[in-house]
């Protein structure tokens, strides 16, 4: 049986009206729609990132890059040209090297004179640290609101490096109750097509476009990047009997988050494993695991007596192992895990109230408490994210005690979510305060982000909240601060924020290229995969609403098939055709409408 495949037209039309959309196709930004981005930086390397979009596409496509101490790139330290082609749907992804420790740098794509926005990025520390300044996110659903924590985290100009704990996209059908937040495709996405797509969508978002270009990114996935409570071998999201097979749907999410993220894969023979290591000098020792989709066994519920199971882990025996004996010969400071679901318990009457989290898995969490206290592990510091509420917990062991904290193995901060619905806990946060001793602190209600402040003394929280997702305009307010002493492994309440220090300046936006034709009407951003089997997904943006028809003839002009597609609205459109009757063979699609009109040469397969 032949596997099915799908391809995706993007088509690009007059900018002659405003808009409201925040995920609005510019033309100034081509041939690189999709803004930049870096990631995964060392003391010596970064990762740069791009997508390149050419009309009409070219396979394979050479693109030049450069990096430099300034804006004006006059002080040009490393530049090279980078290949892509539609086998990785047209991302560019650079290791740059022999680079500067603790250096700031600014970078820029190139095609054929045309050049990106400019990014800048950031290198690690080596040797003695005073101190490192983090914003920590997760969970940003593109339909539930807009990203104004991604835009001020980019704009306060005062952190080093950005940390996403996971949920980077949501696999959700179209369902948002904001007119310019539909999910594309609006299905569940479920292939390779659906996937590369829906990180499309979100990348186009002019708030996500402004972080990735300021900050570096250090990323892990959660289980939305895939499916919702997915697990190694399943998802509570995913059923078989309709959507397939769900190693094919999983690899399927994991290579366009690898296509579409600015991550350095620690082993190019196994996507899988994405769990890795920073240092940043004597501070902090940073390990991003996956509990996910690695090593996690299947959920189980809290009255099962297979949660005690010490076979069950929620990452596998090689990443622990990993862990563990990576936290043991730690020189550094502080010893900081940042991963998806919450340590700390929350039982009620004995009973976990939510099994996806540690509390599912006991056994391994004690297992890593032991090797905390076994190997005197001063200063585990965990980052989790993923049930969009704050959380300030200590992380207790037998015979804690809350009045003082004594009895600890550490300590964890929980960021909200940058858009995604607030947990459904039941419970308020002074119910929890009053249930469980170790929650210094709970908002069950804000949306936002946390920035971490670590010096050789303490490592700090501060939580803060924006007032509005369903706005473009918000207000940012503090909302509390956190914070633990070297050697304490419990957490104090924090009588101010910490202060970052002087940073280097923003990247500029603009690209520096020649405004296009305004009367042009049709731009086309890709194809992909071609050739195809079967289904055909076609993906376009108007600018303006207008009646659109879809034609398909032979290389001979001869029309084989003629569809109205009806009124197309301004932003993203999307319609499915059935090519399976076409015989094989090269084929042009067009779409036709009253003004506007692009073509693209497609390859039928038997």
């Amino acid at each position: 049986m032949k596997k099915l495949l799908t391809f995706c037209l993007i088509f690009l039309y007059s900018y002659s009206q405003a808009q409201t959309d925040r995920s609005f196709l510019d033309p100034a930004l081509a041939p690189f729609y999709h803004g930049i981005a870096s990631g995964d930086p060392l003391p010596d390397r970064v990762m740069i990132w791009t997508r390149i979009t050419l009309d009409p596409p070219v396979t394979p496509v050479t693109v030049s890059w450069r990096m430099a101490t300034d804006t004006l790139f006059t002080n040009i330290v490393a530049s090279g040209t980078a290949q892509t082609d539609v086998i990785r749907d047209y991302t560019i992804k650079v290791d740059v090297t022999g680079l500067q420790p603790n250096s700031w740098y600014y970078y820029q794509f190139e095609y054929n004179g045309i050049k990106s926005i400019t990014g800048r990025t950031h290198t690690m520390p080596i040797g003695d640290v005073d101190s490192i300044r983090l914003a920590v996110v997760s969970c940003s659903d593109y339909q539930n609101g807009y990203f104004n924590a991604y835009r001020d985290i980019a704009l306060r100009n005062d952190v080093d490096y950005l940390l996403h704990l996971g949920d980077y996209i949501y696999e959700y059908a179209a369902s948002s109750s904001l007119a310019d937040r539909n999910h594309e495709p609006t299905n569940e996405i479920i292939t390779i097509s659906d996937y590369r797509i829906r990180h499309s969508l979100y990348k186009l978002d002019a708030d996500l476009r402004l972080i990735h270009q300021q900050l570096p990114m250090i990323s892990v996935w959660d289980d939305h990047e895939t499916a919702n409570n997915s697990w190694m071998n399943g998802a509570e999201n995913h059923t078989p009997s309709t959507e397939g097979d769900w190693q094919i749907r999983k690899k399927s999410g994991i290579q366009a988050y690898l296509e579409w993220m600015p991550l350095r894969q620690p082993d190019i023979n196994d996507s899988l494993k994405i769990y890795r290591h920073f240092n940043f000098g004597n501070l902090l020792d940073l390990y991003m695991l996956d509990t996910r989709l690695e090593g996690r066994d299947e959920q189980v519920s809290g009255s099962s007596s297979a949660i005690n199971d010490p076979n069950r882990r929620i990452i596998s025996e090689t990443q622990f192992n990993w862990l563990v004996n990576n936290m043991k010969q730690s020189a550094a400071k502080w010893q900081v895990l940042g991963q998806q679901v919450m340590v700390a318990p929350l039982k009620i009457l004995g009973t976990p109230v939510n099994t996806d989290q540690w509390d599912g898995y006991p056994v391994q969490r004690q297992q890593l408490y032991d090797s905390v206290l076994i190997n005197n592990v001063q200063n585990m510091v965990v980052l989790t994210g993923d049930i969009h509420t704050s959380w300030a917990n200590d992380l207790p062991l037998s015979g804690y005690v809350g009045s003082t904290g004594a009895n600890s193995a550490g300590v964890e901060f929980v960021t909200t979510s940058i858009t995604s619905s607030n947990s459904p806990f039941g419970l308020s946060s002074s119910i929890i305060a009053a249930l469980f001793s170790h929650v210094k602190y709970a908002n069950l209600t804000n949306h936002g982000y946390y920035i971490l402040d670590l010096n050789k003394t303490r490592t700090q929280a501060d939580f803060y909240n924006v007032s509005d997702i369903n706005s473009k305009n918000y207000t940012i307010t503090v909302d509390a601060s956190w914070y633990t002493l070297d050697g304490t492994r419990h957490l104090q309440q924090a009588s101010s924020v910490a202060v970052g220090g002087i940073y280097p300046p923003l990247a500029p936006y603009n690209s520096g290229n020649i405004s296009l034709d305004p009367n042009a009407n049709v731009i086309t951003l890709g194809a992909f995969p071609n050739p195809f089997y079967h289904q055909i997904v076609i993906q376009y943006y108007t600018y303006q609403p207008e009646k659109m028809d879809i034609i398909i003839t032979n290389l001979e002009g001869k029309i084989i098939l003629h569809q109205p597609l009806g009124l197309s609205q301004s932003g993203l459109n999307h319609t499915h055709f059935d090519g399976s009757q076409l015989a094989a063979g090269m084929y042009i699609i067009t779409l036709q409408g009253e003004k506007s009109k692009a073509s693209k040469r497609l390859l039928k397969v038997d």
